[in-house]
């Protein structure tokens, strides 16, 4: 009994030992499994911060409006940083004034004298962005910490509006550690530049505005009896001056009364440009350069749309919507939207090799255009308005732009038919499925001849394979 009492003893011992670990292999398999869901987590709010960050960098990007711009630069600074206490300051003759304030609470963001000794007033003598890392770091600079009427900065960049320093973004308390490295200066000192592009932009728009009223008054002056007619001069030429070319603006002082304010039912071509491939060179370059290409390529953009007699109706980030038959008609406005595009293809292949010159990668444009019955008027409030179409032709030529490929021209069954006998090549595709849209549609795909049927490689210049995906020189695929 005593040798089978000790066998029956080490078994339980063993069988209780058996216990122990198949329960601690459990808990490490729960704990494995909290920590991927954590990790799933993480990612994916990194993802949807990403996202969101982008989603505001097109928004300011694409701000032309005065008083938006420092809430859309705020709301950007705040996304990528957790802001709690900052402001954006303006230079005065009396001092550096603050036109946007968060987290002041019941203080009363004070105004920086323009002579006082502090990180704000160094960084904008010199144009250069400082951080609290920075002044501990330098000798020269320690003196600055914890002095002027904000005591408590970590981070402040200068933001350049013609080479001169006009605004100051100014940090004390955020999410970061400003010590753990530069990423946090590097975003805001991105943001300022994103800001000064912008208002540049903004300034030049209002002083061809003002231009454009010294004008209106000009007429206005030149006789009593055509007062009437030269005060709707000058309000429909600070409607358009800014969208259509000078051919527009002088058929619509011929004939004002052809414009029907408010919006009207028209047959017109609808125009889609996009540039493939925008988010990959985002992250190739520095948002300088982004901005830097993007103006050089809607500048010559705006030229060949309104040289065709088109409408810019807007730019939305790096994409852009013209119309071509309206506010006045023209006699084939889908034959104008295909010349614009032709031209507009042949100078993105053009430039490429002066753009990459520059330390710019190359990049290719898909467009889309449809000849449909959309109304088109004025959209918007009494105070601000924006003339534009609306419809399903719209939504149409928004999708055709979306499935042309880099270097592309994909237009409408019901344009192709405006164009009479085409003389280029062109590729009828059936069948095309398209988002929003039940049943299938016909397509066509348009170039002027052979020689410039190739489709670009965005990455490298180079022509691509004739399926568009694939580029023999870097190895590229789709765009």
């Amino acid at each position: 009994m005593g040798l089978l009492d000790g066998l029956m003893g080490g078994g339980k011992a063993e069988l209780e030992a058996s216990r122990r670990e198949n329960a601690n292999l459990k808990d490490q398999y729960q704990k494995v499994n909290v920590e991927r869901e954590q990790l799933r987590n993480n990612l994916t709010k990194q993802v949807d911060q990403t996202h969101a960050l982008i989603t505001r960098m097109k928004q300011l990007v694409g701000c032309l409006a005065g008083e938006q711009v420092l809430q859309h630069t705020w709301e950007l600074l705040e996304n990528a940083l957790a802001i709690r206490k900052g402001a954006i300051y303006s230079k005065t003759a009396t001092g550096w004034q603050p036109t946007l304030v968060r987290g002041f609470g019941k203080e009363v963001a004070p105004v920086i004298p323009l002579d006082e000794e502090s990180m704000p007033t160094h960084a904008a003598k010199h144009g250069v962005p400082l951080n609290l890392a920075q002044i501990r770091n330098n000798d020269d600079l320690k003196y600055l910490e914890r002095r002027g009427v904000i005591s408590d900065v970590k981070i402040v960049s200068p933001v350049r509006v013609h080479g001169q320093v006009r605004e100051l973004i100014i940090i004390c308390a955020y999410s970061g550690n400003i010590f753990a490295g530069e990423d946090d200066l590097e975003m805001v000192q991105m943001v300022s530049a994103l800001l000064g592009l912008v208002i540049q932009n903004t300034l030049i728009l209002e002083q061809r505005n003002a231009a454009v009223q010294q004008k209106t008054q000009e007429l206005s002056e030149k006789s009593q009896e055509l007062s009437l007619k030269s005060e709707e001069l000058g309000r429909v030429r600070g409607l358009f001056s800014r969208m259509v070319s000078p051919e527009v603006i002088r058929a619509i002082e011929q004939n004002p009364e052809g414009i029907v304010l408010g919006g009207s039912r028209q047959r017109i071509a609808i125009f889609f440009a996009d540039v493939r491939g925008f988010s990959r060179l985002a992250e190739q370059m520095s948002p300088e350069k982004v901005i830097d290409l993007l103006n050089q390529y809607f500048a010559n953009f705006t030229e060949i749309i309104l040289k065709h007699q088109g409408t810019l109706d807007k730019f939305m980030g790096d994409g852009a919507m013209a119309l071509f038959g309206t506010p006045v008609p023209l006699d084939n406005p889908s034959q104008a939207a295909v010349a614009a595009a032709l031209e507009i293809q042949s100078m993105v292949a053009g430039s490429i090799k002066d753009w990459m010159a520059k330390g710019f990668p190359a990049l290719s444009v898909g467009i889309g255009i449809s000849y449909e019955d959309v109304v088109v008027g004025h959209v918007g409030s009494p105070r601000l308005s924006n003339f534009t179409a609306v419809g399903d032709g719209v939504n149409f030529a928004s999708r055709l732009c979306s499935i042309a490929l880099g270097g592309e021209i994909v237009v409408s069954e019901s344009l192709f038919a405006q164009l009479g006998e085409w003389k280029g090549g062109h590729e009828t595709r059936s069948g095309i499925r398209l988002k929003g849209r039940s049943e299938p549609v016909t397509t066509h795909s348009l170039w002027l001849d052979d020689k410039h049927k190739a489709i670009l490689c965005p990455n490298c210049g180079q022509a691509l394979s004739p399926s568009g995906q694939f580029c023999s020189i870097c190895g590229f695929r789709g765009i």
